[in-house]
């Protein structure tokens, strides 16, 4: 997954190459000072970064400084950031470095950059611009800017590009948001003026529900259109207090959905097309171990934290947790650990084919600076898998993880007291990611499911109902309190997997 470090202003948007900063001795005798000037002819203190063209070594400059670096030829790329006007020059250049090297780059020579949207966007919208240079394969950096305040320096250099673009929303982010990008390849452009059509952007809403996070959260529509020009300007955000919705505006190709709070958690690409709508809803309950299965790898050992303890039904990765696993044969412990999500890789030894059992325990850890709030919801989740497992075969065990999804609740993951909440039970057993990794037939047999009020210290049967292919179930709900889930899956060859969300929704 992509995270793209942004600051106002001279911001740097990066893309993975080798970060240099400090040269060679053999680089002392050469170097360069850029001197960057704003569109009053006076001169602007601004970040500056240098590209070898040949060893494609990254170096970071401040314009007015000399830096040493080693001979060779240099993309030097900027963001004339003159805080005197507010304005936003991008431009760079081709320098060779030999001995005391000197290069100016001057923002009186920038173009404006404009962007329009028809049909115009609601009266009281506000407008942002946005740009990114870069070097084809390459650093490159991003700029925020207010309607007549960006500018771009044309070139003609090859290795230099574009991406340009706006935005259109409120300053509280709800509501509709509209985004637009357009590129320019193999130079700079002699300034752009572009009117965008809304006919051709997807429309994309985001509902945010409370419970399993609450309070305040950013959430991110992050777009990829094949070129890493345009990673920064391909950007929608919202930051507010949940439960909230928006509804974005994009252009068409690949987008992810990220949502920053006492957890960090996104999910796959999905293609978005022109003129379509489409709905994502985050933070809905319940919170639960995902459909990733242990495997053995057919050189004796047994991959066994390969499941996620705690998946968003719409953000799949990257939610925090600390979990214990014990794995047992014939009621004798083989190997116990406790650990932080995937920070350890866990494959104990099987030293002979038969019958185990993987008991999970996982509490919500929240990011660090995080602290997960009272009464949050999908506190706490528990697996208990016997399965068979051949340690010299390379086969996924055979189990269905149970996917908890209650109807009928409010934004805050609440059901009314008193009443009855139908339970979808989802079947999960995903495919295995390694493709040398075989995936054993099998079906379900058996559903059996329960449910607690009072955070898993009693438990009560609830009845179990198979209608079209699909598993449900109906819960009873008190008065006050949360309710929490629990479903025993029993498959074909007789492999069992318990599945349990404590505080899996609440009541009120």
């Amino acid at each position: 997954m992509r995270r793209i470090p942004a600051l106002l202003g001279a911001a740097a948007v990066l893309t993975p190459v080798l970060l240099v900063n400090a040269p060679s001795a053999a680089a002392a005798s050469n170097s360069l000072t850029v001197t960057t000037l704003g569109r009053d002819g006076t001169k602007v203190t601004t970040a500056v970064q240098a590209y070898n063209t040949k060893t494609f070594n990254r170096y970071y400059l401040t314009s007015g400084k000399a830096k040493s670096l080693p001979k060779g030829t240099y993309d030097v790329i900027t963001d004339i950031w003159n805080t005197r006007d507010s304005t936003d020059t991008l431009g760079g250049a081709r320098v060779t470095v030999s001995g005391a090297a000197k290069l100016t780059i001057d923002a009186r020579k920038g173009r404006p950059v404009k962007a329009s949207l028809s049909p115009k966007p609601p009266s009281g919208d506000a407008q942002w611009l946005r740009a990114e240079v870069c070097v084809t394969d390459g650093p490159s950096i991003l700029a925020w800017a207010d309607p007549g305040s960006m500018y771009v320096i044309p070139s003609s250099l090859s290795t230099l590009g574009l991406a340009y673009g706006s935005t259109w929303g409120t300053d509280r982010g709800d509501g509709d948001q509209y985004l637009v990008m357009g590129t320019h390849k193999k130079g700079l452009p002699s300034g752009v003026s572009t009117t965008f059509r809304q006919s051709a952007l997807a429309t994309v809403k985001v509902t945010a529900r409370s419970g399993p996070v609450t309070g305040e959260v950013r959430i991110e529509l992050d777009g990829d259109q094949g070129n890493p020009c345009g990673w920064g300007v391909l950007n929608v955000s919202t930051d507010r207090s949940l439960p909230y919705s928006f509804t974005a505006h994009v252009p068409p190709g690949k987008w992810e959905v990220l949502e920053s709070s006492q957890d960090f958690a996104y999910n796959d690409w999905h293609t978005y097309k022109a003129g379509k709508s489409y709905g994502v809803t985050v933070n809905r309950a319940v919170w639960g171990p995902g459909g990733e299965l242990p495997y053995t790898s057919g050189s004796g050992r047994l991959y066994l934290n390969t499941t996620p303890m705690f998946v968003d039904p719409s953000l799949t990765y990257g939610t925090d947790y600390k979990a214990t696993y014990k794995l047992t044969k014939a009621g004798k412990t083989l190997y116990t650990k406790t650990a932080a999500g995937y920070a350890t890789t866990m494959i104990p030894v099987l030293k002979s084919a038969g019958w185990y059992t993987l008991a999970v325990s996982a509490t919500r850890h929240p990011s660090p600076g995080q602290k997960l709030p009272a009464g949050s919801l999908s506190t706490k989740s528990t697996l208990s898998l016997h399965f068979y497992a051949d340690a010299k075969k390379s086969d996924q065990i055979r189990a269905y993880l149970t996917r908890f999804t209650p109807a009928g609740l409010s934004s805050y993951n609440r059901a009314k007291p008193g009443s009855t909440t139908t339970v979808a039970l989802g079947m999960q057993r995903n495919k295995p990611q390694d493709h040398l990794v075989h995936r054993l037939s099998d079906s379900v047999k058996k559903v059996q499911a329960w449910y607690s009020t009072d955070a898993g210290k009693t438990w009560h049967t609830a009845k179990v109902k198979h209608s079209g292919g699909a598993w449900s179930t109906a819960v009873h709900n008190p008065k006050s309190g949360r309710v929490s889930l629990r479903s025993k899956v029993t498959d074909s060859h007789s492999d069992t997997a318990t599945t349990t969300v404590l505080n899996a929704y609440a009541i009120g």
